[in-house]
């Protein structure tokens, strides 16, 4: 049996916050903002949890994807900048398109908070535990997450939302998550619902943690819970390290 989990604000203020991002109608501010909410997602939720995370874990957890630009990456920068500009600034002329990718990321964000909460409860990121191989498992089970499921609801913050550049200006100077309080009443209300949907991430996180390869010193023991079954149970069923 898995452990339900209490809605907590603190988990997803800041990245609502980084979803709304995008219904800044100024181009790279709306990335600027983006990336200072994003950065700040796992130490508000290490709080929470009344865990802290090490400087180098913090500030991986806080990258927008699991790779770090490849030399092809770097070279095909001022083309994506330029794609960038010329999608962004049609989608915020026609103010409908606008909301949907708020919503998209609004969504996505979620996702990504609930299972950065579901990792830091499991005990993956504390002192002895292998932090590099949770880390990697979890941008691959965001990589590989639907959620599409949630845009609907995420649609409904959205469209609630109002004179978002003062709040989100106001959110991002006071690092406080009383400030976007009111954001979280539709999650909050609709809770129940969501979770079974955010339950999904943290599941296929499981399946993908314990496939963790065999450690390189012989003398090490495997894992204990290195097997199928636990893919299902795991860090859901308590905060635990498994292996």
């Amino acid at each position: 049996m898995s452990v339900e989990r209490e809605f907590d604000w603190r988990v997803y203020a800041d990245a609502t916050c980084a979803g709304l991002t995008a219904l800044i109608p100024i181009p790279f501010v709306d990335l600027a903002f983006e990336a200072t909410f994003r950065r700040r997602i796992p130490g508000m939720i290490a709080r929470a949890q009344g865990r802290r995370l090490r400087h180098e874990d913090n500030a991986r957890l806080g990258r927008s994807g699991s790779e770090l630009l490849s030399l092809a990456g770097c070279l095909m920068l001022p083309l994506a900048a330029v794609r960038y500009l010329a999608r962004v600034i049609w989608h915020k002329v026609i103010y409908v398109l606008a909301v949907a990718d708020a919503a998209s990321l609004v969504s996505e964000y979620w996702h990504r908070a609930y299972l950065l909460d579901h990792v830091i409860r499991a005990g993956h990121l504390d002192e002895g535990a292998d932090a590099d191989w949770a880390i990697q498992v979890f941008f691959k089970a965001l990589d590989e997450a639907d959620a599409s499921r949630l845009v609907g609801l995420a649609r409904q913050v959205v469209s609630t939302s109002r004179q978002i550049l003062g709040m989100l200006l106001r959110a991002a100077r006071l690092d406080d998550p009383e400030v976007t309080q009111t954001l979280g009443e539709i999650l909050s209300s609709h809770w129940n619902a969501a979770e079974a949907s955010l339950h999904e991430v943290a599941l296929h996180y499981n399946r993908l943690y314990v496939q963790r390869p065999p450690p390189t010193d012989p003398s090490v023991a495997p894992p204990a819970d290195a097997a199928g079954p636990a893919a299902e149970t795991g860090p859901l069923d308590g905060p635990r390290v498994i292996g």
